[in-house]
């Protein structure tokens, strides 16, 4: 969703650049403040019978979601720079908020639902179905309405109707979601103090395990951020149309969904680690590609490449959130989901917009604007630069960490058993 406000609030509304940095700034600091303290508070929340927990704060949040999104839309260009800059700050706090509720219910309930390293490697497989196929939808309107001449009377409707779609897709989707009260049950019986609650958080921090996992997510966030680049670069370097920039993006992703599977079965057949340095040759092509590319089929080809490369890192990581809470749980004996997500918010959630504010600074620095017909050349290269070479170099700087983390494929697998006992009984 970012990527279709950051573009359409730089080129249709004119919000500047420095304001725009500004929101994804304050935006950082509320994530930093409202992600561990949401974990807390859902983690200590009990499951009741009537309501259940996880699937209800998913209904519960999810308007919030859909309503802030739509009236994000109804700025106005003619009004101040300082108003426009106020409203869209506003409704992303609300928009944030409720996302952040509804993410952390959501991976809190896949980890209790899907107990063993296979089977959520096989979510996240499904998952990556599900959400490019709403991603189809909401990316249509920056591809084909903010690359060119895009139009705020054409977007508004368009953009209403892809909402409703969403609302319908989720409202069906967790209607059908129930919560079984036995899910709960090995839950229930584990607590921690409240004054323990610092003094655990610290022993996790300083673990090998996660320290190395949460400074390669970090470091390695500018990989992940590619859509957004994309329509500036479709736009101002390769200055395509908009039906061109949506060809391009729908086959790519198209190309990248029918590997999903094969993609699943290679982490499940070596693991986190090595599966990351499999990819390795996709991220240099693509996105050395993308920096060198002189035209719009080197670029689309680039493109195909960043997509894959992306969906496969994607892919290779998913299990290992979950794997650090189970062997915490091995080790001590106290699950600590909430505990643990507030502690990967804090790190990770918290410094996700940083790649919006480097990418936003960065082809501020080199003169874009806009509300130009076109941009000069040295807006041009910025723009390479920012969405080609930055994640290359963070993608390689990654690696580093990535080598001190220490589950491999035996590690991961006695993990897997253990949370698979310990949920189903070994069943």
């Amino acid at each position: 969703m970012h990527n279709v406000f950051l573009k359409y609030y730089t080129d249709i509304i004119g919000l500047s650049p420095k304001y725009v940095a500004w929101v994804y700034i304050i935006y950082n600091i509320w994530n930093a403040i409202n992600d561990p303290v949401l974990d807390v508070w859902i983690d200590r929340m009990r499951h009741r019978v009537q309501r259940g927990k996880y699937v209800y704060i998913m209904r519960v949040t999810v308007p919030f979601m859909i309503v802030s999104s739509f009236l994000m839309m109804l700025s106005n260009p003619a009004w101040d720079q300082w108003l426009i800059f106020l409203l869209y700050t506003g409704l992303l706090f609300i928009y944030d908020t409720a996302a952040t509720a509804y993410s952390i219910a959501y991976q809190s309930f896949m980890l209790i639902a899907a107990p063993t390293k296979e089977e959520r490697i096989d979510v996240g497989v499904i998952q990556n179905y599900l959400s490019q196929a709403m991603s189809f939808l909401i990316t249509l309107i920056p591809t084909l309405l903010l690359v060119g001449d895009g139009k705020q009377e054409v977007i508004i409707p368009i953009f209403s109707a892809v909402i409703v779609a969403e609302a319908i897709f989720f409202t069906l989707a967790l209607r059908g979601l129930r919560e079984d009260a036995q899910m709960y049950e090995s839950l229930d019986k584990q607590h921690i103090d409240t004054k323990e609650v610092y003094k655990e958080a610290w022993q996790i921090i300083k673990s090998r395990p996660f320290l190395t996992f949460i400074i390669f997510t970090i470091v390695t966030g500018p990989v992940f951020f590619y859509f957004t680049p994309f329509l500036y670069y479709m736009d101002s370097v390769v200055q395509s149309t908009g039906i061109e920039a949506t060809v391009i993006d729908v086959s790519t992703h198209v190309i990248a969904l029918l590997f999903l599977p094969v993609m699943g079965s290679i982490v499940k057949k070596n693991g986190t680690k090595k599966s990351v340095y499999l990819g390795t040759i996709f991220v240099v092509l693509g996105y050395g590609g993308i920096f060198l590319a002189d035209g719009i089929w080197t670029a689309a080809a680039s493109y195909v490449l960043i997509v894959f490369a992306v969906n496969y890192l994607r892919t290779a990581i998913s299990p290992a959130p979950a794997l650090l809470i189970d062997e915490n749980e091995r080790t001590t004996g106290v699950r600590k989901t909430g505990l643990f997500d507030g502690l990967f918010s804090l790190f990770t959630v918290a410094f996700s917009s940083l790649q919006t504010v480097i990418f936003i600074n960065v082809i501020g620095a080199y003169g874009y604007d806009g509300l130009a017909a076109e941009q000069s050349e040295s807006a041009m290269l910025g723009i390479r630069v920012a969405t080609g070479l930055i994640p290359l170099a963070a993608f390689l700087l990654g690696l580093i960490p990535l080598a001190l983390y220490p589950f491999d494929k035996k590690k991961e697998d006695d993990i897997s058993a253990f949370s698979n006992n310990a949920r189903r009984g070994g069943g």
